[in-house]
């Protein structure tokens, strides 16, 4: 099983009236650092023995506001720093993929540094909608070539898995659902709203302004959850719920930190296999600014 990863970047800014309108304030020019550590506890039922995988993440991505408009911001994204260490507790560790590795053989690592300092270009409006993410195909384009993979054969028979991760498209899913919560109108403390994300993992969410001091203000997040992943090998459809927690600068808008949780269960199918597992994975994403 593929890990999901969700990439998260969001702001809000605060202005002087009884009610509050949340939105992205950002100026040409801002540049700071996300670091994102992720955690996954995959449980599966295989022939009556409960098989466990968990997947742990490192990441740091650097953005710069590069561009702004009344309706939206342009924002150039590179990743800085990735690490996965994918482990079982009755198999040990099955993988290590680091981007300060320097052993070159080590194809992993070696596709992981592809990745970085490749610019990737978001488009968000002020209410966090993605409204376009190029750059994508370049990100992949520079795994293949970093690792030293010219075979056209394994090219294409492992494209399409890394654009599920890495694509345009699969990266501005993943950045929508997490910066698309601002509500529509303006709210007080307490305010409750709704929206929606889709994408590998779809969900319903239900907002709430919690708290607003001079150096912070606080927003909470539930959400009924789809988690899914369909190809020509697998059909995984996992249902759940999710839970977040943000605090950010009022003057800047700009988040402190970050933490989500989620729990989903339901059935991976294995296509060729005929074979039907039933899957739960745990997870816990936090986010912080470092820089």
């Amino acid at each position: 099983m593929k890990p999901i990863f969700l990439g998260l970047f969001c702001f809000v800014s605060i202005h002087c009236f009884s009610q509050k309108t949340l939105e992205y304030n950002l100026t040409v020019g801002d540049t700071f650092t996300v670091r994102q550590l992720a955690y996954q506890h995959i449980a599966q039922e295989i022939g009556g023995v409960e098989q466990i995988i968990e997947n742990n993440l490192t990441g740091e991505m650097r953005f710069e506001v590069v561009a702004a408009s009344p309706s939206d911001y342009t924002l150039s994204m590179v990743f800085k720093r990735l690490k996965m260490v994918m482990s079982s507790p009755t198999l040990g560790e099955l993988s290590n993929m680091d981007t300060v590795s320097e052993d070159s053989s080590d194809t992993g690592s070696m596709l992981f540094k592809g990745l970085l300092d490749v610019p990737v270009s978001i488009t968000m409006g002020r209410n966090g909608k993605i409204l376009s993410v190029t750059g994508g195909e370049n990100l992949v384009t520079s795994m293949f070539e970093y690792a030293g993979i010219h075979d056209p054969n394994i090219i294409a028979a492992s494209k399409g898995e890394m654009e599920k991760q890495f694509g345009s498209q699969a990266l501005s899913e993943s950045f929508e659902q997490m910066t698309h919560f601002y509500p529509t109108t303006p709210v007080n403390v307490g305010s409750e709203w709704r929206n929606n994300f889709n994408g590998n993992l779809s969900a319903e969410n239900h907002w709430k302004l919690d708290n607003i001091t001079d150096t912070a203000f606080q927003i909470s997040g539930t959400a009924s959850t789809t988690m899914s992943n369909i190809d020509e090998n697998i059909a995984m459809t996992l249902k759940g719920n999710q839970n977040t927690t943000i605090t950010a600068n009022p003057k800047t808008g700009l988040f402190i930190e970050i933490e989500v949780t989620g729990e989903n269960t339901g059935d991976t199918f294995f296509i060729k296999q005929n074979q039907t597992i039933p899957t739960h994975i745990k997870s816990t994403i936090i986010y912080k600014i470092i820089i």
